[in-house]
């Protein structure tokens, strides 16, 4: 599990596996969100699954399915609100991208904010130019 620190406390990573959700306990995480849709492929777990591990950890799960085909401003709110939280929040998708697009429109609050996050996440080794199209419409 390659894990991505954004902020010392929010951290993305690529698809997790119910094997690794101990780790995220012992790395101190108190939330973990998936933001990968289910059925993307036929080896990624359900979101049923993962919640199930990570409940049984003692940690909150949070569904927060992303198509950036259809980003709205609702999934970005509860992106944000869990990111405000007091709470070390670990998200994650198929890449570890959709996570970093949420954390990035979250976090902005102008084209200068933007811009510099956006430059951040693409140092840490997420490319988000492909993403841009989808964030336009909820660039503050």
């Amino acid at each position: 599990m390659k894990i991505t620190e954004l902020s010392p406390q929010y951290s993305v990573s690529p698809q997790v596996s119910t094997q690794d959700i101990p780790e995220l306990k012992r790395l101190g995480f108190d939330i973990v969100v998936n933001n990968r849709p289910d059925g993307e492929s036929e080896d990624q777990p359900s979101s049923e699954e993962i919640q199930s591990a990570v409940e049984s950890a003692g940690l909150r799960y949070v569904y927060n399915p992303i198509n950036l085909g259809q980003l709205s401003s609702t999934e970005v709110s509860v992106q944000n609100e869990l990111i405000q939280s007091e709470e070390k929040v670990f998200a994650y998708c198929r890449t570890g991208t959709r996570s970093s697009v949420l954390w990035v429109l979250a976090r902005h609050n102008d084209d200068v904010s933007f811009n510099q996050l956006f430059a951040e996440v693409a140092e840490k080794g997420f490319d988000l130019n492909r993403c841009l199209p989808a964030m336009q419409p909820l660039i503050k």
